[in-house]
């Protein structure tokens, strides 16, 4: 038996939940497949998987077993990757997941300086707010806002955004500046953002003498980030977003900032990527590109 085939083997079914997928991106049949996961538990002495015509799942042994094999290949694979990139230029595939928001307004305006600075990098940018999964659809990491939810997963945060509440100057002259959350609430027109995957409505937060307050309602939401930085341009009320992603439009005049001092909240921007998977050369001058883009404000 190929011990490290095997584990691997075993690392890709339990991320694609299935043994046809997994032995398409191994390239690999999936007899092989299933007899180096049968080597695998005949190995350890125990069942890893159970298995049915429709689905897989792991035993309490196999989700043990899953998740210590995943620091060592991890490690492995990181100790492999600082070898060959050592020396070497950055260059080839790179496919990159990026919430909608800052792809449009942050990143793709500023490519032409990527592409001139890493000419080798072919770049495939995935945009859209929906959760991915990163091992069948083939994506190198996601860079996303907000907490960690998939605990499969690892996250390192890259730098935090601020969340700033915005109207259009044109919709302030109609309704006014809201003075207060409970001004905002009763008397505003409230433009949300509502989850691409689970419908769930993110409410507007507010912090006033360290109390935190919430408003779930909303007159119009758009379950895209782009989309809503789009409404608040367009004057339908006023909303919350990432002060990073609307920084062109608060300098223009475009956006008018509302209610600054009750909006602190901070929200982690993370890079997303299985423990299988490595960090290589593109990965780490991609990010280390949009740090630097967002630290020039």
């Amino acid at each position: 038996m190929d011990h490290l085939a095997a584990i691997r083997a075993f690392q890709r079914i339990v991320e694609t939940r299935s043994f046809t997928k997994a032995a398409a991106h191994l390239g690999t049949p999936r007899s092989t497949l299933s007899k180096a996961l049968r080597d695998l538990e005949e190995h350890l002495g125990t069942k890893l998987l159970q298995r049915t015509t429709r689905s897989v799942a792991l035993t309490m042994e196999g989700a043990e077993y899953y998740r210590r094999v995943n620091r060592l290949v991890s490690r492995l694979d990181e100790t492999e990757a600082a070898l060959r990139d050592m020396g070497a230029a950055a260059k080839g595939r790179l496919r990159i997941d990026v919430h909608s928001s800052l792809a449009n307004f942050v990143l793709i305006p500023a490519l032409s300086e990527f592409k001139a600075r890493y000419p080798g990098i072919q770049l495939a940018l995935g945009i859209n707010d929906r959760p991915v999964n990163l091992i069948e659809e083939g994506v190198d990491c996601v860079i996303r806002a907000g907490e960690l939810a998939d605990s499969s997963l690892i996250a390192k945060t890259i730098y935090k955004d601020r969340l700033v509440t915005c109207a259009s100057p044109d919709y302030l002259a109609r309704a006014g500046i809201p003075t207060s959350p409970a001004d905002l609430e009763e008397h505003h027109q409230l433009v949300g953002y509502f989850s691409a995957a689970t419908g769930e409505v993110w409410p507007l937060r507010f912090r006033a003498r360290s109390e935190e307050s919430r408003i779930s309602r909303f007159d119009i939401a758009a379950n895209d980030s782009a989309g809503l930085v789009g409404m608040l341009v367009a004057g339908l009320g006023v909303g919350q977003t990432h002060a990073s992603v609307v920084a062109q439009f608060l300098t223009s005049g475009a956006l008018v900032p509302v209610l600054e001092e009750q909006t602190s909240a901070t929200i982690p921007i993370s890079l997303i990527f299985p423990p299988t998977k490595r960090l290589n050369a593109r990965v780490r001058v991609f990010v280390d590109w949009i740090v630097e883009r967002l630290s020039q404000g």
